[in-house]
């Protein structure tokens, strides 16, 4: 197993771009996300960590990519921690945590810095249901993040508005189409497409190139 971040290119090709953190190799990288400053963050739980594969670091991160390829410690707080979003401000920051089947939001420092941890959310659920995995932001700056049998959605002030049930326990998602008013979500056997009535958040992209940092995406 890699255990790493790495660039693919569209004929195949691989770059890693990280792999360690002090020294030591990463768990199980797991979803990745561009920040509003261009860095990658991403969480690096344990749950896809292959059985005989030590774990040499001994917690479960949340860390930042930047272009030079520093790798900077979020927080350690999360006992499996797993998707994450920025608000459409950049102003807060959500990482769900898998094992404890909780939301947190983070208020973001100027220098991308985490303060002031806190619950936003929990999905909770019984033995074989989902869990909180994937997250994506509308611009309204509500949350939908997969749970238990199906999408859960959040107002910016952490309340439960209501649940997308699905045919299926879905684990990640994300917006597309043209005017990224739709859903494409993966599920435990398919992918499903949903028309939205609000408009997904995708500002930030991130162009290949050292040290090249990305625009915003109306």
């Amino acid at each position: 197993m890699l255990r790493a971040i790495i660039e693919v290119t569209p004929d195949g090709r691989y770059k890693v771009l990280a792999d360690r953190y002090d020294g030591k190799k990463f768990n199980s990288p797991n979803d990745v996300i561009v920040g509003p400053d261009g860095a990658l963050y991403f969480t690096d739980p344990t749950l896809d960590l292959v059985a005989g594969e030590k774990q040499e670091i001994p917690f479960q991160g949340v860390y930042r990519l930047d272009a030079k390829g520093n790798v900077q410690l979020l927080t350690k707080d999360l006992s499996q921690p797993n998707g994450l979003a920025f608000s459409p401000d950049g102003k807060r920051f959500y990482v769900d945590d898998s094992e404890k089947r909780n939301i947190r939001v983070y208020d973001v420092a100027a220098d991308g810095t985490l303060r002031n941890g806190r619950i936003f959310g929990e999905e909770p659920g019984g033995k074989g249901d989902g869990v909180p995995d994937g997250i994506k932001v509308d611009k309204n700056g509500n949350l939908l993040v997969t749970g238990p049998k199906g999408i859960w959605v959040w107002d910016a002030q952490g309340n439960h508005l209501g649940t997308i049930v699905m045919p299926e326990q879905p684990a990640n998602l994300n917006w597309g189409d043209k005017d990224y008013r739709t859903l494409y979500i993966a599920a435990t056997t398919s992918v499903y497409r949903l028309e939205m009535k609000t408009q997904g958040f995708v500002p930030y992209l991130r162009p290949s190139g050292p040290g090249v940092m990305p625009g915003v995406r109306d």
